[in-house]
């Protein structure tokens, strides 16, 4: 089969299944994985209470502005399951406490909807489809006591207990193909020192994830093309837009969706298929230009999931990688 037409039958929601048997032995650390940034703000409502995140100016301007602010707030339009059955693979997520409650609840400056049924969508998915694997990356913490880590690291532990991929000393032994025989299949990346006190977490530097900065597309692209890797991590292309301030005022009446996504998806993402998945380049034993690994971007269902069909397609190159393919493991 051609490359092009291993890369027309994938099935999104399987697409990690379908992928040629050649790239499942590649660690995962070297495949392009499509992923969504701030990933659960699809829960936030009008109804929505500013979090501890929140910016101190929100607290004047929120009650006045809500619908605005929500606008410039909310980043994607699925829930989690409905961006599984999409292809994405990596979830960014931004947890915060709420006074007087022992919930936790995702948050993007305002509150978004309690975590166990997120988490619980993610179970239910993997559930169903044995040759995929989720990456949750538990970003932020906002108004986090010790206790408090303690109890999220409980409540990851008993809802994903066995199917966790634990932490590695060595990333490039995490294949598809492995994982699959020992029927692991989420990898839950813990950004904060609690990670230390167990194994089932990964630390913070197994993926790094430089946070671009930029609200135009011009200043991102040269971001994300002067990126570096070390070769035994995985990494994080944020193919983000952030608005500043100056920037929303100026755009008052429009959304996040119009003036942020949508020129990633049509400037930037026509690009990013320039890139290519696979190991950094050999000619730097530490560092060297980043090929893709983790990608991520803002309201992933815009047209017809153009942003995961076009990084998971990025695996197709590595076909013709025969140094990838063969050495690897070496």
């Amino acid at each position: 089969m051609s490359e092009d037409g291993a890369a027309q039958n994938f099935r999104l929601e399987s697409w990690m299944s379908d992928l040629p048997i050649q790239l499942k032995d590649i660690p995962i650390i070297y495949l392009a994985i499509p992923g969504s940034h701030d990933s659960m703000t699809y829960g936030i409502t009008k109804s929505s209470g500013l979090a501890p995140d929140a910016e101190p100016i929100l607290h004047r301007l929120y009650p006045l502005f809500r619908g605005t602010i929500l606008r410039w707030t909310i980043t994607q339009a699925l829930d989690t399951k409905q961006q599984l059955l999409i292809g994405i693979r990596y979830l960014d997520l931004r947890i915060a406490t709420k006074s007087g409650e022992d919930h936790f609840y995702f948050t993007h400056g305002v509150y978004a909807a309690e975590i166990t049924e997120a988490l619980k969508q993610v179970k239910e998915f993997v559930d169903e489809h044995p040759g995929e694997v989720v990456i949750l990356d538990c970003q932020h913490f906002y108004g986090f006591q010790p206790e408090d880590h303690q109890r999220l690291m409980r409540l990851l532990l008993n809802m994903y207990g066995p199917i966790l991929v634990p932490r590695q000393l060595d990333l490039k032994a995490v294949t598809l193909n492995a994982l699959q025989r020992l029927k692991q299949q989420v990898i839950v990346v813990y950004r904060h020192e609690s990670v230390y006190a167990t194994g089932e977490f990964w630390p913070p530097q197994t993926l790094p994830s430089p946070w671009p900065r930029q609200d135009r597309a011009p200043g991102l692209l040269a971001f994300l093309g002067a990126l570096c890797r070390h070769p035994s991590a995985g990494f994080v292309h944020q193919a983000v837009l952030t608005p500043t301030p100056a920037f929303i005022v100026l755009r008052w009446i429009s959304s996040l969706r119009d003036k942020c996504a949508l020129p990633v998806i049509n400037d930037v993402l026509p690009k990013l298929s320039d890139f290519s998945p696979g190991p950094p380049a050999p000619d730097n034993e530490t560092f060297s230009r980043a090929p893709v690994n983790v990608v991520i971007a803002d309201f992933v269902d815009i047209n017809d999931s153009i942003f995961s069909k076009t990084i998971i397609q990025l695996n197709m190159k590595l076909l013709r990688n025969t140094d990838v393919l063969y050495h690897t493991n070496e």
